[in-house]
């Protein structure tokens, strides 16, 4: 699957997000790199990021509800814990970063990668995706609960303890990725490729009695 990677001008100047919020009353936050953030308490009105890259950045439990993030790239950066509750992901890139417990239930990701990351006990509830890759990423113990998934692809990622209830997992390939245990609707599984092991852990939750 091909997905749209963020654009960006050839140059980047370093944004102070501080000034820009608290000073300047921004809420469009263009053209820049951020590698250090250090705002303790967002504005209530909505803000955007546009052509955004955060390099080694640690969010610090920042919540950010409602944000739009529009072409930008997150690497190394530590977001664990934040709250992206109701937001707005397009174009975007997560590259070798921390997400633990990161909340974005009920937001919006479209060619969104997420690579080689760890988002154990990660909450995506209600979220709508499309055209998304999560690839070689951590998602222990993280909530996929009433997902609307729309060309979603998942390699060699690690699922043990993940929730997808109430997912379709219609056009998912899981073959590639690792867990010991999975909590799905068996209802939704159909169209879900699988290895030949994951299958006949599903056959077991259909009752089937298999025979060696």
């Amino acid at each position: 699957m091909k997905i749209d990677k963020p654009k960006f001008p050839k140059h980047l100047e370093e944004l102070n997000v501080s000034r820009l919020i608290e000073v300047d009353e921004e809420r469009f936050i263009s053209r820049g790199m951020v590698l250090k953030w250090d705002v303790t308490e967002l504005p209530e009105n909505k803000i955007s990021f546009d052509q955004v890259h955060f390099l080694d950045v640690d969010f610090n439990r920042v919540r950010f509800d409602q944000v739009e993030f529009i072409d930008c790239k997150f690497e190394r950066c530590d977001l664990s814990n934040v709250d992206f509750g109701h937001s707005i992901f397009h174009r975007v890139e997560f590259h070798q970063s921390k997400l633990v417990g990161v909340q974005c239930t009920q937001s919006r990701f479209g060619h969104v990668l997420m690579n080689s990351c760890v988002a154990n006990y990660a909450a995506f509830s209600f979220s709508k995706m499309k055209q998304v890759m999560f690839q070689q990423t951590a998602f222990n113990n993280t909530d996929f609960f009433e997902c609307l998934f729309d060309k979603v692809e998942l390699t060699e990622c690690e699922l043990d303890s993940s929730n997808f209830s109430e997912t379709s997992l219609d056009k998912i390939d899981l073959s590639t990725c690792t867990y010991e245990q999975i909590t799905v609707s068996v209802e939704k599984l159909s169209g879900c490729t699988v290895s030949t092991e994951q299958a006949m852990g599903f056959a077991k939750l259909l009752g089937l009695l298999i025979k060696e």
